[in-house]
């Protein structure tokens, strides 16, 4: 949010220096008051818009290469972050942001009040209902004010009749014209936007351009300006002005007389608007990502397929110097840890919920060195993924790598352990005990019958957390590629209010696996209901739980997989269920009446259960007892000739 405020205010910073050094000293109002409030909407868009895409969409397809840079590991290279048994302080950005939002709800208090007094105004007030708009006659001493179509005359301060006209036209031009809009959304952005300097000048110009507008419209009806700046001055001292409203009196006056006095301007004059024009495209450009610019210069570029491609690998910051290859790579690698550990800290929020585990950040040395696109490609959450995030982004420039004497880009990977010190985390802290076992362990969401055993609620959960693995969880792409199999385990704890939270993995199998194990489990916590936490001589308590998942590859890459040349056997009104089971599958089918066979085979490939139905008729609808098998992933076979059907089976 701070980022996007700095950007604002740039943007916000351009426009206006445009309007207080050429437009502000023109006459044509309604022109200015149309560059302000567009420029300042233009200033809250652009820093949101993806500048790249358009600007690319732009070019020559013939101008535009595209770099494939080469993926790494660094297996061997990880960052151990751990964190300190002793609380710091807080830090420059928490204490940056904690004076942000004081701000924000002072504004916003500030911006209420003034409502609030409008509105006791207007209920302790007598009203009139006029043409087009309502009079409000109120007790209170201040000078006439409008708001929206709602005029403010205070029956403490009387005026000659010609005053009074003048004064009605005035607030009349405020209304029709709707001024009090224009106000209303320069205060509310006042509120998200306080520590900008130029949300205030903004309003002070909108509001001497709501005058000038009500001036002009009332010298329209009358010659005589010297009377009405007289009458400007003379109720220049009335009372204290409501913020949110359109005042006959503005402290502007000086201004405001001047300008009533000036020779209209030229229209001529009016193509220094579009001055904004080139405004807007510097702006553009300078939010548009650097590496766009570079693909747009570059005429031939090397693409390298993989690590093998690279005649030298990149040289962190320093290592330069370095005689041969070898020392430059043992060089970049202490100096890459170290500029690691000096930037990165652990995050408040993930000690306080003991959060560990691994961060990857993957980024791209570019041709130039520097380092682009990062992104995190597994994260943990509580401000670890961030804290990875920005030290990659404060990486110096390195030497890029080098294929046949040009520079190349290269995408690497890198791995952050957070890590808490063991036994320490709990220290200074009031923290709840966490059990492993419990007189009632936590249930899945939906077991929460009454009238039913425990091992029977048990057996319910354990069902449905199966299921809920079964399916929300999918094979990476990079475990299948890499032919990845075998056990993760991932620990969480259910608290006492059934939020599942200090998600890690307690025994990693490959990264890709890891991740999704994770993501899995923090997807429990947008269900539509929560765990149903553990209970201890009768209170609920945190419960920690160590989730095996298994992963086996497909059928069509093991043994398991239907035969080559089969064809496809196409069944009407099939189920299996439940499935995952723990001991009966209920199945049903429909196929053409001829022989069929039902087979069950176990993660090696092997038949463990066969029925052979020499009459089928065409309809299947039985219970297979699966209760003697040993759990684990099956594979339903059902096969009519050369024609086979599969289905994967989950005995739990």
């Amino acid at each position: 949010m701070i980022t996007y405020i700095l950007q604002a205010t740039f943007c916000w910073a351009v426009f206006y220096a445009l309007y207080a050094g050429l437009l502000s000293r023109a006459t044509f109002f309604q022109h200015n008051r149309a560059y302000l409030l567009g420029s300042l909407l233009l200033g809250l868009a652009l820093p949101l818009v993806d500048w790249q895409i358009l600007l690319s969409s732009s070019q020559p397809e013939l101008l535009v290469v595209t770099l494939q840079p080469i993926t790494i590991g660094m297996e061997n290279l990880e960052v151990v972050i751990t964190a300190t048994a002793a609380e710091p302080g807080l830090g420059w950005w928490e204490v940056l942001l904690a004076a942000y939002w004081l701000g924000v709800g002072i504004t916003g208090l500030r911006f209420a009040h003034g409502l609030r007094k409008l509105w006791r105004l207007y209920q302790h007030s007598e009203r009139q209902k006029q043409d087009g708009h309502t009079l409000v006659i109120t007790e209170a001493w201040h000078a006439p004010f409008s708001f929206f179509n709602t005029l403010f005359w205070s029956r403490q301060m009387p005026y000659p009749p010609e005053d009074e006209k003048k004064i009605l036209r005035h607030e009349q031009a405020h209304m029709r014209g709707w001024h009090s809009l224009d106000i209303l959304l320069v205060e509310l952005l006042g509120v998200v936007f306080w520590p900008s300097p130029l949300i205030y000048l903004y309003s002070r110009s909108l509001r001497v351009v709501h005058e000038y507008l009500a001036d002009e419209a009332v010298l329209r009806t009358t010659k005589k300006k010297k009377q009405y700046g007289h009458l400007l001055l003379s109720q220049s001292q009335s009372g204290h002005p409501i913020v949110l409203a359109n005042h006959f009196i503005n402290s502007q006056l000086k201004k405001r007389i001047l300008m009533m006095t000036k020779t209209k301007s030229k229209r001529h004059m009016l193509t220094r608007y579009l001055l904004a024009l080139p405004l807007v495209c510097l702006l553009a450009f300078t939010f548009a990502r650097p590496g766009e610019k570079q693909a747009l210069a570059s005429t031939t570029t090397e693409i390298a397929k993989d690590s093998g491609d690279v005649d030298r690998m990149p040289v962190f910051a320093g290592c330069e110097t370095e005689k041969t290859e070898s020392e430059q790579a043992s060089c970049s690698k202490q100096k890459l840890v170290e500029f690691m550990i000096s930037k990165l800290e652990y995050p408040e929020a993930a000690k306080k919920a003991e959060v560990e585990g691994k961060v990857l950040v993957q980024f791209t040395i570019a041709q130039d060195g520097a380092v682009q696109d990062a992104e995190v490609l597994q994260g943990i959450g509580y401000g670890c993924d961030e804290a990875a995030l920005a030290v990659v982004t404060t990486m110096p420039n390195w030497t890029p790598a080098m294929k046949d004497g040009k520079p190349v880009a290269l995408k690497m990977t890198l791995p952050f352990t957070f890590s808490l010190p063991k036994g320490t985390a709990q220290l200074g802290e009031d923290k709840e005990e966490v059990f492993k076992v419990v007189e009632e362990m936590p249930r899945f969401p939906g077991c929460d019958e009454e009238g039913v055993s425990e091992g029977e609620l048990v057996q319910c959960s354990n069902r449905k957390l199966f299921e809920y693995i079964f399916n929300n969880i999918k094979y990476p792409k990079e475990a299948k590629d890499a032919d990845i199999e075998g056990t993760a385990v991932v620990s969480f704890v259910v608290d006492k209010e059934g939020w599942v939270k200090d998600i890690k993995v307690a025994r990693p199998l490959h990264e890709s696996i890891d991740a999704e194990v994770i993501r899995a489990v923090k997807q429990m916590n947008e269900m539509d209901e929560r765990w149903i936490p553990g209970r201890q001589k009768g209170k609920a308590v945190n419960v920690q739980f160590n989730l095996p998942v298994k992963f086996l590859l497909e059928a069509e890459r093991k043994q398991l997989q239907i035969p080559e040349g089969a064809k496809d056997l196409k069944l009407q009104n099939f189920s299996a269920s439940p499935n995952p089971t723990s001991s009966l599958l209920n199945l049903q089918f429909e196929a053409e009446a001829q022989p069929t066979t039902i087979r069950i085979l176990n993660g090696n490939g092997q038949e463990v259960l066969r029925e052979a139905i020499n009459r089928f008729e065409g309809v299947y609808n039985q219970a297979l007892d699966l209760g003697k098998l040993p759990k684990g992933v099956y594979v339903l076979h059902i096969s009519q000739s050369e024609r086979i059907f599969a289905e994967k089976v989950v005995l739990q």
